[in-house]
């Protein structure tokens, strides 16, 4: 059965905070078909759109999410949108958690999590702690100074880290083994030929397994 990663679609949804992670399930699809799949959702199924002026239409409600019987987790993009309202994500958000499904929030999706108490006992980072400050939350001495943190099934990161947020989700999903989303991280940072031919022999072994 093919494992699902979920993104939650919103309007002002920010494009460069998932298109690493849609164009990488893509190619995994490509390397090992049935491998997994990333499905939009949404509060409603309704077309959105995005911070770039994309037309985003989820295929599945919030509502359908939580009987998925393969879902890897849910990925929450940053958005205009989080100060307030997203009512049903919060209360995805904690049934997903009691399930032991991991949760990914990035830029202002971290505040949601803030909002909702999700950070207040663990260690998270945002975009600086005074963002999250704002939300009201509890959870300001845990705040870690990083570019991705991974707590009790909840990943947290700021929205100037899409790279590191996306290859964290590829290794909590096992979209791709840890090497190769390690090596696909550290490429992206360092540009270095070596890096690429390892890359590519690390895809070639992905794909052949």
């Amino acid at each position: 059965m093919t494992t699902t990663i979920a993104v939650y679609a919103t309007d002002t949804m920010a494009d460069w905070e998932y298109a690493y992670l849609t164009a990488e399930a893509a190619r995994a699809v490509q390397l090992r078909p049935d491998h997994i799949a990333v499905r939009f959702v949404g509060d409603g199924t309704e077309s959105v759109r995005s911070l770039g002026g994309m037309t985003v239409e989820p295929s599945l409600d919030l509502a359908e999410l939580t009987a998925l019987p393969e879902l890897a987790a849910l990925v929450i993009p940053g958005g205009d949108t989080y100060f307030t309202g997203h009512e049903r994500l919060l209360v995805t958000v904690s049934a997903l958690l009691e399930r032991d499904i991991p949760v990914a929030a990035i830029c202002g999706a971290t505040f949601l999590l803030a909002r909702g108490g999700h950070l207040d006992e663990r260690a998270h980072t945002s975009n600086a702690p005074e963002f999250l400050a704002y939300s009201g939350y509890g959870g300001g001495e845990h705040y870690v100074a990083a570019p991705v943190v991974t707590d009790r099934g909840v990943t947290t990161a700021t929205g100037l880290r899409p790279i590191e947020f996306t290859a964290e989700v590829m290794r909590l999903t096992d979209l791709y083994p840890k090497d190769l989303a390690d090596t696909w991280e550290r490429l992206n940072h360092t540009a270095d030929p070596a890096d690429y031919r390892a890359l590519m022999e690390a895809t070639d072994a992905f794909a052949q397994s």
